[in-house]
């Protein structure tokens, strides 16, 4: 690839990994990289994550950083107004330390990951999108373009680890039956015997980084939306997470004109066949009009779109 040829920086930071792409300016993929993960919620580290992830598509590439005609970022801890999620403190100004990379002296785009997750999904459309994997937000854009997030109902869905929160307490309170399934995978999860030492083990993470905690957690998930349909405790579990999750579509609904409602999904937990087939079962069954639809392209696709619009918007 030529040091000249014209391009952009896409990126998608959550919490569990960062993914960058160079696109040529007509869309053309150039390279693309996934790091560990960007989010300053889940990661310490997440300025040298970002640093690393970028610089690896740049030199995947071929291309110098100085080079790029605009950044477009969706990042996981970017607070939007009005939002009841918030960042590691100081509002977005941790945003510096992470994307003032020297050398990049383009337009830059910053905005949360579901804005861009939004944006790759329906294309520009007007219409919703579920985020749930490390992270999670619901986030509606209308046809004036006027972007809303169920957090500002005060309504939170959940994330992979409130889903393992829930299934990990039907177990501590003796709700999961002898034999359920997850109560074995879970016992090996955590190196324990039967309950009574898993209940220990859960005690003893208070001893355990917050960050590592929320993995450790996380890391259940895929086992729960696995198992469902052959554990109860599961199908509780993720039962009560999507029906969480409704409550905010429903809280979104009445902001958009289109009926149905398009819903899409990005997330490793939304994007589960087990999330997905019961999100739209509960949807129906609730009667909220709204379905479920392919996304048009991922949330990297979205960032892209911004930086490419920063771009051209920029260009004498």
């Amino acid at each position: 690839m030529s040091a000249e040829t014209p391009f952009v920086i896409a990126v998608d930071a959550g919490g569990t990994h960062t993914r960058v792409g160079c696109f040529a300016l007509d869309g053309r993929l150039l390279s693309r990289v996934t790091g560990a993960g960007g989010s300053p919620n889940h990661n310490d580290d997440a300025a040298r994550n970002v640093a690393r992830a970028i610089r690896s598509a740049l030199a995947e590439a071929g291309l110098p950083l100085e080079g790029a005609a605009a950044l477009g970022v969706g990042t996981a801890g970017y607070e939007r107004p009005g939002s009841n999620q918030h960042g590691p403190g100081g509002g977005n100004a941790w945003v510096e330390e992470v994307y003032g990379l020297p050398g990049l002296e383009c337009p830059r785009v910053i905005v949360n990951d579901a804005v861009i997750a939004h944006r790759g999904a329906l294309g520009g459309a007007a219409g919703i999108v579920v985020v749930a994997g490390t992270g999670s937000m619901i986030l509606a854009i209308d046809e004036q373009g006027r972007e809303v997030e169920s957090g500002q109902f005060e309504h939170y869905a959940g994330a992979a680890r409130h889903l393992a929160f829930t299934a990990m307490h039907r177990i501590l309170t003796g709700a999961a039956a002898e034999g359920d399934p997850f109560v074995a995978r879970a016992l090996a999860h955590f190196s324990a015997a039967d309950v009574p030492a898993l209940r220990a083990a859960v005690l003893a993470l208070g001893a355990t980084d917050r960050q590592d905690v929320k993995r450790i957690y996380g890391a259940l998930a895929p086992v729960i939306t696995e198992l469902a349909g052959v554990s109860a405790t599961a199908d509780a579990a993720l039962a009560d997470l999507v029906g969480r999750t409704v409550d905010g579509i429903a809280l979104l609904v009445p902001l958009i004109a289109a009926r149905p409602v398009p819903v899409a999904l990005t997330g490793s937990l939304a994007l589960s066949d087990a999330f997905t087939v019961c999100l739209t079962e509960q949807l129906r069954d609730r009667g909220v009009p709204a379905e479920v639809v392919p996304a048009a392209a991922d949330p990297l696709g979205g960032a892209a779109i911004l930086a490419l619009d920063a771009a051209r918007a920029a260009a004498p």
